[in-house]
């Protein structure tokens, strides 16, 4: 139902015909079915033999079931299922913030990786989120944040937020692109290739910060052939560990702020709260969210001015209670 599903079913349909030198998808469906099964057989024996993953011989299996399926080609897919590799237990991690600050100094003189850095540390959205967001879709917030409309006008649409720290990143890197000429409009990309006419895909983000992470001391360990801290999802895992950490959020409105609509059975048609209340959850991680000790400290100064102006408030209002 997406074009990203579609490129990534023709991939892996692209592999298998290659795997057994057929040359077109006329030729695949003209063979008998008794042998796509045997030769489906065969390529998952062989992708278990390279050790590839669970998760990829799904994927592969998904794409071939899809298309012999639309072309009325009918195979044993539950033996098929059978035969996937055993799914692994890996005990992965997430990022630590001081892990956080040292990748933030290896990229500081590049705009770009700097504001979606902390975009995605302070925010818990997944990396495709550049391939939607526009600049229409961002809003201004109280205390320097920004709403964030993520995935708008899809039905898994949902809003979360960016605190003062990101949104400082984000403007930097909007000033950047404009001293290069260009003319940023609410139809404009927030994160975009250098051109500034495409979004930036998630597999380029992938590939960037694979290649910044590589020589960076941070303790990522490998394990059959993955890191312990996926190099992206390692943030989206930070976000959502800091979140419900924190006893006094809401777990409903923390749900929606990730994204996720499933782990509370129908939370996601009736549970309908205001920008407002969801926005007064998310300020009571702001300060664990934040990756500098400098913005921390200046939040910490923020909120005991906050309350010395509201203990002047209270006093102000006792002494006419007083006079009265």
């Amino acid at each position: 139902k997406t074009e990203k599903t579609r490129k990534l079913y023709v991939y892996h349909l692209q592999r298998f015909k290659d795997h057994f030198i057929i040359k077109n998808e006329d030729s695949l469906i003209s063979i008998e079915p008794k042998k796509i099964q045997v030769m489906i057989e065969d390529y998952l024996l062989y992708l278990r033999s390279q050790n590839i993953g669970y998760s990829y011989c799904c994927t592969v299996l998904n794409a071939l079931k899809k298309f012999f399926s639309m072309n009325d080609i009918i195979l044993n897919w539950d033996k098929l299922k059978m035969m996937k590799p055993e799914k692994i237990v890996r005990k992965d991690r997430a990022y630590t913030t001081e892990e956080l600050r040292i990748l933030l100094s290896h990229v500081s003189n590049k705009p770009l990786w700097k504001a979606f850095l902390h975009f995605m540390a302070s925010s818990g959205v997944r990396s495709g989120f550049c391939e939607e967001l526009k600049m229409k879709h961002l809003k201004d917030m109280p205390n320097g944040c920004k709403a964030i409309t993520v995935y708008a006008d899809h039905a898994s649409e949902y809003t979360t937020f960016i605190h003062a720290e990101a949104v400082q990143a984000l403007e930097e890197y909007f000033a950047d692109r404009k001293a290069k000429g260009e003319i940023i409009t609410p139809d404009s990309w927030v994160f975009c290739r250098k051109d500034h006419t495409k979004f930036l895909p998630a597999n380029t983000i992938t590939h960037y910060l694979s290649f910044y992470l590589r020589n960076l001391p941070l303790r990522r360990t490998m394990k059959n052939k993955r890191y312990d801290v996926a190099c992206t999802h390692g943030i989206r895992k930070r976000w959502d560990t800091i979140v419900k950490s924190n006893s006094n959020v809401n777990l409903s409105i923390a749900e929606k702020l990730f994204g996720h609509s499933s782990t509370i059975p129908l939370d996601h048609r009736y549970f309908k709260p205001t920008l407002e209340v969801i926005f007064d959850e998310y300020k009571k991680v702001i300060p664990d969210l934040m990756i500098s000790e400098e913005w921390k400290l200046k939040n910490q100064i923020k909120e005991k001015d906050n309350e010395i102006d509201e203990l002047k408030k209270k006093d102000i209002e006792i002494d006419r209670l007083n006079n009265q």
